[in-house]
């Protein structure tokens, strides 16, 4: 489905935008406003409000980035998904590794766009998760199957961190808890201990000690 078949005779996706960088937001709305069938019709910079607002609201598709003040973007889609609320998730954002992104598939996002993705990559998106479509990156759709990507985690486990694990490595590292963690870097614990879990399959560690020491010895928090 293209963005030309966006719904015609006065049916509207209705959408909600949540992302902290004015900017980006004011001209994604635009961006969005142009095109015939689709109606912002809410807009916020906070995350808490950002699921206020789903709640009381119901938009058919809510756009939320990942890092949001108060609560981030995955937070926002597990407590959508756990509320049944009719409201499909979308995470745009500007991580493009595919840790993140399964991440949030996993959450119940039905879709991740990156934000250098044009106005028409983003409106074929809406549309695709409005017919009820699971709209991810090609590179990342054969590891949506979480045993898939527990068999490639297994044989991966020295791969690269992506810089969001680094950034948790770091202050795992300081002897900062998941609690801490998670206020520093406006995730959600569950979020945290997430990361943690890759950075241990990763370095092939089995806790946190072993996981600093391992990175100490491969020089990856110099």
């Amino acid at each position: 489905m293209s963005a030309q078949e966006v719904p015609q005779s006065g049916l509207e996706i209705e959408i909600l935008v949540a992302d902290d960088h004015p900017v980006y937001r004011d001209g994604l709305i635009q961006a969005l406003s142009s095109h015939e069938g689709i109606r912002v019709v809410a807009e916020t910079g906070d995350g808490e409000e950002a699921l206020h607002l789903i709640r009381s609201l119901q938009p058919d598709i809510a756009l939320v980035d990942l890092r949001l003040p108060s609560r981030d973007g995955i937070s926002i889609v597990e407590a959508v998904k756990e509320s049944e609320v009719r409201t499909r998730t979308m995470i745009v954002s500007a991580f493009e590794d595919a840790c993140t992104m399964y991440q949030a598939y996993d959450a119940g996002a039905r879709a991740y766009v990156t934000k250098h993705a044009s106005p028409t990559v983003l409106c074929e998106a809406i549309v695709g998760v409005y017919s009820g479509q699971i709209v991810f990156p090609e590179s990342v759709r054969p590891g949506l199957n979480a045993a898939d990507r527990l068999q490639r985690a297994r044989t991966a486990s020295t791969g690269a961190l992506s810089s969001r694990e680094h950034e948790v490595l770091v202050l795992i590292s300081q002897g900062r808890s998941a609690p801490e963690i998670a206020e520093m870097l406006f995730l959600s614990v569950t979020t945290v201990k997430t990361h943690l879990q890759h950075i241990y399959d990763k370095l092939g560690a089995s806790d946190r000690a072993a996981a600093v020491a391992t990175a100490a010895r491969r020089g990856l928090l110099d």
